[in-house]
């Protein structure tokens, strides 16, 4: 016999010899995929194990996969295990299948089960930043955070002297609500020069508040100077979104379990509002907004029509924290084509004005002036947009 025949009938030997120890496909798919239980961030689930005949090899376990519209996890587990907590996608709908495995290969995927999954609360802004406006004044900015898990109601500010033990020692004497998702700065006053201050920022949606992201801050001397030229931005018909109708009025948006990813796209998609919608609310002190009230007029046939056109106007200065912005500000209006200017009272504490009884039906003029000392310097004249018929 020739040594090439000898090759040929030894391969035919070991293929025969091990054909029934060779890793195949998984025949069956776990059974009655049910889901037991929500709770945290983790969801209870159970399955029927697998005929071990079915593995066609060395039985490794199970895989269980999760899956939302914009990411998936997958989980393993050992063969012994046919009920487990995995984690969910916060406020979408979510998927989730199981499947055998054995050393080469994993088997068919159980039926898909689905659920709309809660909010969790958020993780904490990013990125927080101090920048000083005098020496009892600062302006901080932060991110937004990376993952809201719901619907993002607003922020909280807190701030307590680096003296402290502990940032939470004072958090309910000196915290403040931002009640707007897209508002990255607030200022805050009454400071001590040469005092050194922990600043706290956290996230809040409709299941509750984030962890507390802080930095430090040293109030230090300040000399008055010129500010540089301020910028704003207004929200005309300003109105503070309920609470209650953010939470309640929206819920996860179901989506196909399709897992290309044009079918990933839709649903879930974030409504849309007009953030130049920003105010902050001193949850200790209850601070009003402070607002200037148009002089009222005679009654006139048009009355009905003219109240329509009333509505708030929220103006928010943007401090020029890369120069020197000034210490506050006040604000200087007028209808286009009036001479005179009306003026509002110097605006100390907050980083925002609301104009009281605003015409959204006519043009304003609005001219912002920064203040540093017996400095001051004026924006630009902004003309408004008729907004209202």
């Amino acid at each position: 016999m020739s040594a090439h025949c000898c090759v040929v009938l030894g391969l035919l030997f070991v293929s025969l010899v091990g054909g029934s120890t060779r890793e195949l496909i998984p025949l069956d798919a776990p059974a009655n995929l049910t889901l037991l239980e929500i709770k945290g961030r983790q969801v209870l689930i159970e399955w029927d194990p697998v005929d071990p005949q079915s593995l066609r090899g060395s039985f490794k376990g199970y895989l269980v996969r999760t899956w939302n519209n914009v990411g998936s996890q997958v989980y393993a587990f050992p063969p012994d295990i046919t009920r487990a907590s995995v984690e969910f996608f916060p406020f979408s709908k979510n998927f989730i299948t199981v499947s055998a495995r054995n050393e080469k290969y994993v088997g068919p995927n159980s039926d898909t089960i689905s659920f709309d999954a809660p909010q969790t609360e958020p993780n904490l802004p990013y990125v927080l930043t101090a920048f000083t406006l005098s020496n009892k004044s600062i302006l901080i900015q932060w991110t937004r955070p990376t993952q809201p898990n719901g619907i993002l109601l607003g922020y909280k500010v807190y701030c307590s002297e680096i003296n402290d033990t502990s940032l939470q020692s004072k958090i309910g004497e000196n915290s403040h609500q931002i009640n707007d998702p897209d508002k990255f700065q607030a200022k805050l006053t009454g400071l001590k020069e040469g005092v050194r201050y922990r600043i706290g920022i956290s996230a809040f949606n409709c299941a509750g508040e984030s962890e507390i992201k802080t930095t430090e801050v040293l109030l230090e001397p300040h000399t008055s100077a010129e500010p540089f030229p301020p910028k704003f931005i207004y929200k005309i018909n300003y109105t503070l979104p309920s609470r209650d109708e953010m939470c309640y009025r929206s819920s996860p948006t179901p989506v196909a379990p399709a897992e290309d990813e044009e079918q990933q796209g839709k649903g879930n998609e974030r409504q849309e509002y007009d953030y130049y919608d920003y105010l902050i609310f001193n949850e200790t002190k209850k601070t009003q907004a402070k607002s200037v009230e148009k002089k009222s007029t005679t009654a006139t046939p048009e009355a009905d029509s003219e109240k329509r056109c009333l509505v708030d106007c929220m103006v928010l200065w943007l401090p020029d924290v890369r120069n020197n912005p000034g210490e506050y500000f006040y604000l200087k209006y007028r209808l286009k084509g009036e001479k005179e200017f009306q003026v509002t009272e110097p605006e100390m504490s907050e980083d925002f004005i609301i104009l009281r009884n605003f015409n959204a039906c006519k043009n304003y003029e609005i001219v912002l002036t920064a203040v540093d000392g017996d400095y001051s310097t004026d924006s630009g004249i902004l003309i408004t947009p008729t907004k209202m018929a």
